[in-house]
């Protein structure tokens, strides 16, 4: 069984890919991680470092079966969108921000497809 999603990973990977490189995505979608280690003394500031990683996937509407759900103690509105994507090589943390067409949304929800087992694809849950 897991021979099938690996394939189906990697078929996710391809049709997700962006139009200019044959596949079905739209636009730029990129995975940001803010972290950051405090200075070398107490009264310095502390560095800041940001992680991207650009994702293979397409942006739509939520569909109207979530509308006026809660997920994670937050009611998906009409106005969330869903992002579709090949699985980050950086994975997510709790904390991250997905950059659309280079602005940044707060990311509500994340499930993995499928599940449990390999993971095939990632529904990002997004709001601004």
């Amino acid at each position: 069984m897991a021979d099938f999603y690996s394939e189906m990973r990697q078929m996710a990977e391809e049709l997700l890919a962006p139009t200019s490189q044959g596949g079905l995505g739209q636009g730029s979608i990129v995975l940001s991680r803010q972290s950051s280690t405090p200075g070398a003394n107490p009264w310095d500031p502390p560095v800041i470092t940001t992680t991207t990683e650009t994702l293979k996937g397409a942006v739509r509407g939520v569909s109207k079966e979530l509308i006026g759900v809660e997920v994670g103690g937050t009611v998906i509105l009409a106005s969330d969108r869903q992002a579709i994507c090949a699985p980050p090589q950086m994975g997510y943390t709790a904390g991250d921000t997905l950059v659309v067409d280079g602005v940044p949304v707060h990311i509500i929800a994340v499930q993995n497809i499928p599940a449990a087992g390999t993971v095939s694809a990632v529904r990002f849950i997004i709001r601004g």
